[in-house]
Formats: C-alpha cells, structure tokens, sequence
C-alpha cells in the first residue's frame, strides 16, 4: 500500500470505531394522560428556541400540547453526555419552564395556565422515555 492508500484505510477503520448515533426516542406521542398533541416538527440546530449552542445539537425534536393548559416541550439530541451535562448546568432558571437532561439528551418543558397535577403527570411520562442512567456505585 501506498502512503494515501493506508491514511484512507485507517481512516475508514477509526470511523467505524465511532459509537453509533444514538436514536432519538419517541416523546411526543399523539396523547400523554390528558394532554393532546397539537403540533410536532423537527427542527435545525440553527432554529433553536432555546439557550443550547447549536454545534452541540444533533437533532431537535419539538411538539404543542393542550389539555387543561397548553404546552411547549423540545428535546435537544446532542453530540455527547458532556454537552448534555453543560446545558443542564448553565441552564437559567424561567417561571413556568422545567428541563432536564438523560445521556446525550436535554428536555425543556414550558406551560401556561397549566394544572399542576397534569403537567407533573406530562413530565413524568416524558421522562420515563430516556434511559435510566446508574450512578457511578450502581452494577448494570
């Protein structure tokens, strides 16, 4: 083999190397509890709402709900656990907003005149979506 020949075979060997994307899980189904969807789309890293920097964003996924309120929830696929972890820790607190991250993904959740116990039910179900992650003691 020649010089080019092996750069490119090694290359083609260290990106097979890479992890996987990992799937963007389904949250926004047409219903949670009493909660109805009224809208869903994904968005351009570039279209982001939210204080996320776009070069950590691999895909946004976005959905309107109402019910007894109405509700804006995205969840924010990112590049890495790290990113997710950032986001979540410079996060600024807003009324009427909560958020958390699981793994490479981060969830903003924002209501009005929402019920209390609904929207805890939405957020809940939402949640029980991304993979529960040990802590650092736990066996898997």
């Amino acid at each position: 083999m020649r010089g080019p020949q092996i750069l490119l075979a090694l290359a083609l060997v260290l990106a097979g190397c890479r992890p996987a994307a990992m799937p963007m899980p389904d949250v926004f189904p047409a219903t949670v509890g009493v909660w109805h969807r009224v809208s869903a789309s994904d968005l351009a890293a570039a279209q982001a709402p939210d204080a996320v920097p776009a070069a950590g964003i691999e895909m946004i996924r976005a959905a309107s709900y109402e019910g007894p309120g109405k509700l804006d929830a995205r969840v924010y696929q990112l590049t890495n656990t790290a990113v997710a972890l950032d986001v979540m820790q410079r996060w600024r607190p807003a009324g009427d907003t909560v958020v958390f991250n699981s793994d490479r993904f981060f969830v903003v959740v924002k209501w009005s005149t929402a019920e209390r116990k609904a929207l805890q039910e939405f957020v809940r179900e939402v949640e029980k979506k991304f993979p529960k992650q040990p802590l650092g003691n736990e066996k898997p």
